[in-house]
C-alpha cells in the first residue's frame, strides 16, 4: 500500500469515533410535547401539561390534581449536497428519508397542599443521517450512516412558596447509544481514484449519567407569567464501545489491506471516550392579552462550548496511531422562540410559533456527519379538549439556511488539520454546499384525573 493508504487506514477508527460528537453537538431535539411543538416550544413560562418535566418542572406547582400526557414526535430530516470542487459538474448527494420517533411522556401530581411531584421521559439530543448510495456517496470516507439516541428520565418535586411562586428541583437521568458507519479509502487504478478498502463500524452505550435540574415559575397576576428552566451540562462516558474494521478492498488490494489492519491491532477494538452535552437554560415570559389569547417569548441558551474536543483511547493500539484528540470547538448559542395560544372555542385551542436557532457549529466542523446551519422554525397546531381528555396535533417546519464549508475558495479546516495531507485531501473532496429541511409532526394525548 502507498503512504496515503497506510495513513488513511491508521486514521480510520479515529475519524469514525469522532462521528457521534458532530451529531450530539450540532443537533438538539427541543420537541418534547405536542402542544409545545405547536408553539415553537416557547412554553417555559406557561407550560400546563406533562411536558413540564422537560420545559419547566416548576409548572407542576400550577397543575392541580394528576395530569398524564403521552406524546410522539415523528421527525423527518432531509439534506442535499453539491460538491464544490472539480470535476464539473460537481457530485451530488442526498440523505435517505427515514422517520425518527421522538418520545415525550410526563405524569405530574400536585397534593392538596404546596407540594407537587412528577416524572417525565424526553429525548433532547440525537438524530440520524443516512446518505443514499453509501458505497459511491462522495462523503462516505467521513460518514455514510450515523445514529445517536439520548433519553432523559426526569423525576422532580415542586414546592409552592407562595400562591404565585413555584420552585422545583429534579434529576436528569440520561442514557445514550450510538451506531456509526464509514469507509476508508485507497488510491487505485490508472486515474488514482479513491476506492473503498475498509468498512468501519462503531457501536457503544454510555454509562448512565445523573445531573440535577431546576425550575421556577412566577405568576404575579392573571395576565403575566415568568419562568426559568435549567438542565446542566453532561459528560457521557463510554468505557465499552466497540469498533470493527472489515476489509472491503478490491482483490488486487485485499492482501495489503489485511496487513494494514493487522498492523493497527486487528479487526476489533475497544473504545473509551467521553462525550460532552450542553447545558440548557430557558428564560420565559408570557402575557395574556385577553382571557383567550396568550403570547410567550423564550430565550434559550445552549452551552455548546462543553463540546470543545474529545480524547479517544483505543485498545489494542500497538502503533500508538489510533488514540488521539479530536477538535470540534463549538460555541455557546442563544435561541429565540415565540409562541401563540388562542382559545377559538371552549374546547378548541389554536397554536402557532416561530424560532430562530443560531448554529453552534464552526464552519471547520461541517461535514457529511452533520451539515448544520442556522435554522428558522415555523409551527402550527390545534388542541381539542373534551371532559378530562385532550388531544393535540402539531407540525413544525425546520428550515436550515443554505451553508457551505468552502471559505475563500478552500475547504474550511482547523490549523492543526492543515498539516495532515490525508485530512486536506478528504476535506477537499467533500467540500461543498448543504441544504437541510426537517418536518416535525407531533401527536399528543392527555388526561386530567
Amino acid at each position: 500500500m502507498n503512504n496515503l493508504s497506510t495513513r488513511t487506514c491508521l486514521a480510520a477508527v479515529v475519524l469514525l469515533a469522532a462521528t457521534p460528537l458532530a451529531h450530539a453537538g450540532g443537533f438538539s431535539i427541543y420537541e418534547a410535547g405536542a402542544k409545545a411543538t405547536g408553539m415553537a416550544c416557547a412554553v417555559t413560562a406557561s407550560i400546563d401539561d406533562g411536558s413540564a418535566m422537560f420545559y419547566n418542572i416548576a409548572g407542576i406547582g400550577f397543575m392541580p390534581g394528576t395530569v398524564a400526557d403521552i406524546n410522539v414526535m415523528p421527525v423527518q430530516p432531509h439534506s442535499k449536497y453539491l460538491q464544490a470542487t472539480p470535476p464539473t459538474p460537481g457530485a451530488t448527494g442526498e440523505t435517505a428519508k427515514p422517520t425518527f420517533l421522538v418520545p415525550g411522556v410526563g405524569v405530574t401530581h400536585r397534593t392538596s397542599g404546596r407540594w407537587g411531584f412528577g416524572v417525565g421521559v424526553s429525548a433532547p439530543f440525537g438524530l440520524g443521517v443516512e446518505w443514499e448510495d453509501p458505497t459511491n456517496w462522495t462523503g462516505r470516507f467521513t460518514s455514510y450512516d450515523v445514529l445517536l439516541e439520548t433519553i432523559y428520565v426526569t423525576p422532580a418535586v415542586s414546592f409552592q412558596v407562595i400562591p404565585e411562586l413555584s420552585l422545583a428541583v429534579g434529576a436528569d437521568i440520561a442514557h445514550q447509544t450510538l451506531e456509526l458507519h464509514r469507509f476508508s479509502p485507497q488510491q487505485f487504478g490508472g486515474n488514482n481514484d479513491l476506492v473503498n478498502v475498509i468498512n468501519a463500524d462503531l457501536e457503544g452505550t454510555a454509562e448512565w449519567n445523573v445531573t440535577p435540574c431546576f425550575g421556577a415559575m412566577y405568576k404575579p397576576s392573571a395576565k403575566w407569567s415568568f419562568g426559568v428552566m435549567y438542565h446542566p451540562k453532561k459528560t457521557m462516558k463510554y468505557t465499552d464501545g466497540t469498533g470493527t474494521l472489515t476489509n472491503v478492498a478490491p482483490d488486487a488490494l485485499s492482501g495489503a489491506v489485511d496487513a494494514a489492519i493487522t498492523q493497527l491491532g486487528g479487526n476489533n477494538y475497544k473504545l473509551t471516550t467521553e462525550l460532552g452535552l450542553p447545558h440548557m437554560l430557558s428564560l420565559g415570559v408570557a402575557y395574556r392579552f385577553t382571557p383567550r389569547f396568550l403570547v410567550e417569548f423564550n430565550a434559550v441558551n445552549f452551552g455548546w462550548s462543553n463540546f470543545e474536543s474529545l480524547e479517544l483511547t483505543f485498545d489494542p493500539d500497538p502503533t500508538g496511531s489510533l488514540s488521539s484528540t479530536i477538535l470540534e470547538r463549538y460555541e455557546d448559542r442563544w435561541q429565540y422562540r415565540i409562541g401563540f395560544d388562542f382559545d377559538a372555542t371552549e374546547k378548541l385551542k389554536l397554536l402557532a410559533g416561530y424560532a430562530r436557532d443560531e448554529t453552534p457549529q464552526p464552519v471547520e466542523s461541517m461535514s457529511p456527519l452533520l451539515p448544520d446551519a442556522t435554522r428558522n422554525d415555523f409551527s402550527i397546531g390545534a388542541q381539542y379538549a373534551t371532559g378530562k381528555w385532550r388531544f393535540t396535533l402539531a407540525w413544525m417546519a425546520v428550515l436550515n439556511e443554505a451553508r457551505s464549508n468552502v471559505v475563500d475558495g478552500a475547504p474550511a479546516m482547523f490549523p492543526e488539520e492543515q498539516s495532515n495531507p490525508d485530512d486536506v485531501q478528504i476535506k477537499t473532496l467533500e467540500a461543498g454546499a448543504y441544504e437541510t429541511v426537517a418536518n416535525v409532526f407531533a401527536f399528543g394525548v392527555g388526561y386530567h384525573f
